[in-house]
């Protein structure tokens, strides 16, 4: 750092430095044209340049501690700027009043953007009431196709409230956010069961392949079962565009210190062309063109999720065939004992 410095410090000063030396050959041309028999010069040109040195020093104490508080937060260093010349305080003040300003837009952005987020929120929970209302009425109506239809069309609509309200506690995540000692087959069990009547009217048999009877994992127990319902919610979604019953299947095994959940799906696929995009929000890719309903939100926020909880998430697919989501934990104590 300190040989950038001097040399911005000489490069700033160097016509300074080429005046200073014509000024001083200038004054000795001057005496010698005077006095011509005067053949004296390095007195006077070692006086010029001890001064010039002195210059040079005082002004580099002076420069050198405020660039280099500059070059520390360039580099991200907390460090306070100090000024020492007119033009640095005169830096500093404007630096100041800039940041005031920043602070003082940014504040009045950021309590905006919570209202609207607040607004929002207890708008879709407003929606939440008469979702749940037309549920009740359904389950107590008499079975019909068009009555199954409308249950399937206002189970999306609970699914999509939910998916707008995630987005907005993904702000908070960390306010929300407690790692515990998981077992993930415990958790699939549930997600299975709340899915009871999606299974059946999808031809779909969910089955849970696991070579241990519990599988811990260290996460975040409600966050990790909207992450997995997110994904279980996509491979319900694509296996739906396949005729006929359908096998998804949830094998979790143990690697190393991590524990894999692959939740396999014998859907439509991906295409290849589109997995490189699959986590991106709103695409829809070639599949989703073919659903009404697709969003393009179900894997993005998977991955956004995966992300905070520190999991990995990796999916693979055949065209045609089904595809295959893979999610890695970190393994909890005992796990597999």
């Amino acid at each position: 750092m300190i040989k950038s410095l001097l040399l911005r410090f000489f490069k700033d000063r160097l016509l300074l430095i080429m005046f200073y030396f014509l000024n001083i050959a200038c004054v000795l041309l001057f005496f010698h044209l005077s006095e011509p028999a005067n053949k004296e010069y390095f007195y006077p040109l070692a006086i010029g340049l001890f001064f010039l040195s002195v210059y040079l020093i005082i002004d580099w104490f002076r420069f050198y501690p405020t660039n280099r508080a500059i070059e520390m937060l360039r580099k991200g260093q907390n460090v306070e700027l100090a000024a020492s010349t007119e033009e640095q305080k005169a830096f500093q003040q404007l630096l100041h009043k800039a940041v005031r300003e920043y602070t003082k837009e940014s504040n009045e952005l950021e309590e905006q953007n919570k209202e609207r987020i607040s607004l929002l929120s207890h708008w879709m929970h407003h929606l939440k009431t008469p979702v749940s209302v037309i549920e009740l009425i359904l389950n107590n109506e008499v079975k019909t196709d068009t009555l199954e239809k409308i249950q399937q069309e206002n189970k999306r609509l609970d699914t999509s409230i939910e998916q707008g309200l995630t987005m907005i506690r993904m702000d908070q995540f960390e306010n929300d956010f407690e790692v515990q000692t998981v077992d993930l087959v415990a958790s699939l069990r549930k997600l299975i069961n709340a899915r009871k009547k999606e299974w059946i009217y999808q031809s779909l048999f969910p089955a849970i392949e696991s070579s241990e009877e519990t599988a811990l994992i260290i996460t975040d127990p409600k966050w990790n079962e909207i992450l997995i319902d997110q994904i279980i919610s996509n491979a319900i979604k694509y296996s739906s565009l396949k005729e006929g019953s359908k096998k998804l299947i949830f094998m979790v095994e143990r690697v190393g210190n991590h524990i894999h959940l692959s939740i396999i799906d014998e859907g439509v696929g991906i295409p290849a062309y589109d997995l490189e995009r699959l986590f991106q929000p709103f695409f829809t890719g070639e599949n989703g063109r073919k659903l009404r309903n697709s969003t393009g939100i179900g894997l993005y926020l998977s991955k956004k999720i995966a992300d905070k909880l520190k999991a990995k998430i990796t999916i693979q697919s055949v065209h045609g065939e089904g595809t295959t989501v893979t999610l890695r934990w970190l393994a909890g104590p005992n796990s597999g004992e």
